[in-house]
């Protein structure tokens, strides 16, 4: 009996440990695959292929171009790049990860995706820097 209560509570830990070990899931670890093409550059045509049609609109080869540029001279190269929250709405999903650079000290990247069935699409991304002190300062005396 106790061998059969010893294999039984084996095999649960082996399934509990197993579910919670799994991935982000499906959409999600497309998401996370978007976002690192995404700011880590490259192919302008591969980025586009997983923007929505808006997104197309607004970033095109230049703009993209001028993100990454601009990216290396204000930012660096980045050294952490970590989800923190993740939004899920009726048809959309935001992501929202903390970023440390050799340049930067801190910064938020902000990425709106529109879910068509499973598959996500970039909409938006976005860029939130910390306040300067002096700036803070004087939003707290207002």
């Amino acid at each position: 009996m106790k061998k059969i209560l010893m294999l039984v509570t084996m095999i649960m830990m082996l399934a509990v440990s197993a579910v919670c070990s799994a991935s982000n899931g499906k959409v999600l670890d497309s998401e996370e695959a978007i976002v690192d093409k995404f700011i880590n550059g490259g192919n302008y045509k591969a980025v586009t292929s997983m923007m929505t049609e808006d997104m197309q609109k607004n970033w095109d080869e230049k703009a993209y171009t001028n993100l990454q540029a601009q990216m290396a001279k204000d930012f660096g190269k980045l050294t952490t790049n970590q989800l923190l929250v993740v939004e899920k709405h009726n048809g959309a999903d935001v992501l929202l990860y903390q970023v440390v650079a050799e340049k930067m000290p801190a910064a938020r990247f902000v990425y709106l995706f529109k879910l068509n069935g499973e598959k996500p699409l970039l909409h938006d991304f976005s860029v939130m820097l910390p306040q300067k002190k002096e700036a803070a300062k004087e939003e707290a005396k207002k």
